[in-house]
């Protein structure tokens, strides 16, 4: 199963990082790229996302939660998929870690669209770490 991986220290601490990362539906605000979050009911949310005009959607399950250091979801329609955030606490805020594992059931298709899908994920995720970033720096003044 390929992986994709981003890292970026934020200014400040994993509790507040965490509590962003929970609010599912305002990752809207964080990239141009999700277009809706929506939840459905206990840990389920369904994401609509576009890239290069094409729009997806998939619904994703919240399989463990632990406050402030870790955070993993899982698809449970659509590209089969799971990710996980770590948060670690460092000197000026977070260190936090992203890893996503996709499949799509077939090494050929893994390895031709891990070469697209792989820049692409990272751009979206840096995006919304930047917008993070940014917004955890403004509301601190």
């Amino acid at each position: 199963m390929p992986s994709i991986e981003t890292r970026a220290v934020l200014p400040a601490s994993p509790d507040t990082v965490f509590a962003m990362l929970r609010n599912v539906e305002d990752f809207p605000q964080y990239t141009s790229a999700v277009e809706t979050v929506t939840h459905l009911g206990g840990e389920r949310y369904r994401w609509q996302v576009r890239v290069a005009g094409v729009q997806y959607q998939w619904v994703v399950e919240i399989v463990q939660s632990e406050a402030p250091e870790r955070l993993v979801w899982k698809s449970v329609t659509g590209i089969t998929n799971t990710g996980r955030y770590h948060l670690s606490p460092v000197n000026g805020g977070t260190d936090l870690r992203l890893v996503i594992d996709y499949t799509l059931n077939s090494l050929i298709l893994d390895r031709t669209v891990g070469r697209i899908a792989g820049p692409v994920v990272r751009r979206i995720s840096t995006e919304v770490l930047d917008r993070v970033r940014h917004r955890l720096g403004t509301s601190r003044a």
